[in-house]
């Protein structure tokens, strides 16, 4: 074989996988993804939007934020003003109990990273959660995972529903004002509001889930947290859309986890961090375990939410979920094969 045609062949088996990897167009280009709110575990959506990964992949991803907790955020997925939906993943079991079909497709939460704490002047009174007998507790919105959440570590503290009086505050700094102005006694709350309370000594927590141990402690074990979910039918009519971001999650998780914690909060969307930089990056120190570097749903870790969901919801108990069902790994696999 002549040098020239010896080369043109080993261009094109250069090239070729760049071209198999994306041989099927997009059949949708224009989405838009919503979430519940801004706490840290929702970042990559928007970072990625801000890095470029989505543009990367041929995507036009706008988001959406309700600022009203995640429950409002599947309401939009389900009613169809949205395409997709960051939020967590117990919607999916939720969801599945009330006979629709919702798969997340990227997991971004490894660990809940969640706290749930008391005000400043209450910690040497209440030691566990059975001590929250008679108290008020914050969470973001009814239905919502941080409702959730406080349900079942309260009647796994031994005490009844109508024990502890739950009330909605918002996401974010609402619940930080509410909780510093002692209209609630505790709070179910995420970074970057762990950080600013912890710092001001406005908080005691009584279970830190940034960590493997914490969330073991809070709901017996590794409690996958917020991914991206979308409507089956949406999967099965679009799926080289849903490979495109899941690409670009993975993308953008891939940076997260081998960036610098300066890099990382200097790229962060200025919605996610304070106007410290020396705060910021307390913060992200903190909750950098959170981000998944594969994007995968491990079917072990699956089980930890439906049983917190099963525990005090008789219909999810009665349902018999098919966790099968609730996630794929197909796209995330693929998605590490491609970005290779």
């Amino acid at each position: 074989m002549h040098a020239f045609p010896r080369l043109m062949v080993v261009i094109a088996a250069a090239v070729l996988p760049l071209i198999s990897a994306h041989a099927v167009e997009p059949e949708k280009t224009k989405l838009k993804i919503a979430v519940g709110s801004q706490i840290l575990n929702y970042m990559p959506l928007e970072l990625g939007v801000k890095l470029g990964s989505f543009k990367d992949q041929g995507l036009e991803v706008s988001v959406e934020n309700f600022q009203a907790g995640g429950s409002k955020a599947l309401q939009a997925l389900v009613g169809g003003s949205v395409d997709g939906t960051v939020g967590f993943y117990d919607h999916t079991i939720q969801m599945q109990a009330q006979g629709k079909q919702i798969s997340c497709v990227f997991l971004l939460n490894d660990i809940p990273g969640v706290l749930l704490g008391l005000r400043s002047g209450l910690a040497d009174k209440v030691k566990s959660g059975a001590d929250l007998k008679g108290l008020k507790l914050g969470i973001t919105a009814p239905g919502s995972s941080t409702d959730t959440m406080a349900r079942y570590y309260i009647k796994k503290s031994g005490l009844g529903p109508r024990d502890v009086n739950i009330i909605a505050v918002g996401s974010g700094a609402p619940g930080m004002v509410a909780l510093e102005a002692r209209n609630i006694d505790a709070l179910v709350y995420f970074d970057p509001i762990a950080t600013l309370l912890a710092r001001k000594k406005s908080a005691t927590p009584l279970f830190d889930a940034r960590t493997l141990e914490g969330s073991k402690q809070a709901f017996g074990g590794i409690y996958p947290t917020a991914c991206l979910y979308l409507q089956q039918t949406f999967i099965d009519k679009n799926p080289e859309t849903v490979q495109r971001l899941v690409n670009a999650l993975l993308k953008t998780h891939r940076w997260i986890n081998t960036a610098s914690t300066e890099q990382l909060v200097d790229a962060m969307p200025p919605a996610y961090k304070t106007d410290n930089r020396e705060v910021n990056i307390e913060i992200m120190n903190a909750s950098k375990a959170l981000f998944s570097p594969t994007g995968q749903m491990d079917i072990d870790a699956a089980k930890v939410p439906l049983a917190v969901l099963g525990d005090f919801d008789p219909k999810i108990a009665a349902a018999k979920i098919d966790l099968i069902k609730t996630f794929t790994n197909r796209f995330a696999e693929r998605a590490a094969q491609q970005l290779k």
